[in-house]
């Protein structure tokens, strides 16, 4: 397997960092450049907070996780897409799965995300299959979620994220600046992506309620009798601020985690406390939001 490149995939990138770096596989591939840079304006647009800590990264990595971003966010959009039933949903989420495995070893792809996606695979020496059983997850998920405990709420989301942050790592791995987790730190990396994934959801709660989605475990909504049937009826009431009051204490516990960076590469550990930082003002943001967090989601206030 010939060494990872970190020659730059698109405009953006215009150095090369320390690390392990071998002849551009771009040359002056026009496709592929517009692919990157498709890439990185969807996270910019759709998710300002991912681009704001890629932006903490050196240079040449940044069309990577551009191209890793737009490739799950593609997905979910096509799982998610309720202007189509969710058979034709999953059947779309298979087709683009297909299709990605039969283009890896070809290094190209018609649609731009894949192309990109396909690119940086090849390019960083990542391990697509392993993001097998995370996309068949998003194809499940068509069918609806229900989720008796927090035990099931963790395995479904640990499957669905960890297999796209291990590629985030072994790109960090590949340019030289490896993020190790100490033995005594996995459970609490796992339980930051707990808290990730819980935020996401409560920010997200009117657009899945909108959808009949309820994406929380039994075992927390019956902690506050009549929260979820207030949810259905997208009602604010005293049992569903409780709930969210809970939860916004349970994420910020989850992500809140000193230890999870000890011994971390400076760089790194860098971006996951930004990040930390960013959920929070997100968790305070749905905390304030009360009864507007079933109509929009919510956004942290800007400081100046």
């Amino acid at each position: 397997m010939p060494p990872a490149t970190t020659a730059p995939a698109d405009l953006e990138a215009t150095s090369t960092p320390p690390g392990p770096a071998g002849p551009s596989v771009t040359g002056d591939d026009p496709a592929l450049r517009a692919a990157y840079r498709l890439c990185r304006r969807r996270t910019k647009d759709e998710d300002p907070a991912e681009y704001a800590l890629i932006q903490l990264v050196p240079a040449a990595l940044r069309p990577a996780l551009h191209a890793l971003w737009a490739a799950a966010n593609a997905l979910d959009d096509l799982g998610d897409d309720r202007t189509a039933p969710a058979a034709e949903r999953a059947a779309r989420v298979g087709t683009w799965i297909t299709a990605l495995h039969r283009e890896l070893p070809t290094g190209s792809s018609p649609d731009p995300i894949r192309h990109a996606l396909v690119d940086t695979a090849n390019r960083w020496r990542l391990d697509l299959s392993e993001l097998r059983d995370a996309m068949a997850q998003v194809q499940d998920d068509t069918g609806g979620r229900h989720f008796t405990d927090w035990a099931e709420w963790r395995t479904w989301g640990r499957d669905n994220l960890l297999p796209w942050f291990g590629l985030v790592r072994t790109v960090f791995d590949r340019a030289g600046v490896p993020v190790a987790l100490r033995l005594d730190t996995r459970e609490t990396y796992e339980e930051f992506l707990d808290g990730v994934r819980l935020t996401d959801i409560l920010t997200d709660l009117a657009a899945d309620l909108a959808q009949g989605d309820l994406l929380l475990p039994a075992e927390a909504l019956d902690l506050h009798p009549g929260s979820a049937a207030d949810l259905a009826r997208r009602r604010w009431s005293p049992a569903v601020a409780a709930l969210v009051t809970h939860l916004t204490g349970l994420a910020r516990q989850w992500v809140g985690h000193e230890s999870l960076t000890r011994g971390m590469h400076p760089g790194p550990a860098t971006v996951l406390h930004t990040m930390a930082a960013l959920l929070r003002a997100q968790l305070d943001a749905v905390d304030a939001a009360g009864p507007a967090l079933l109509r929009s989601p919510p956004r942290p206030a800007l400081r100046t």
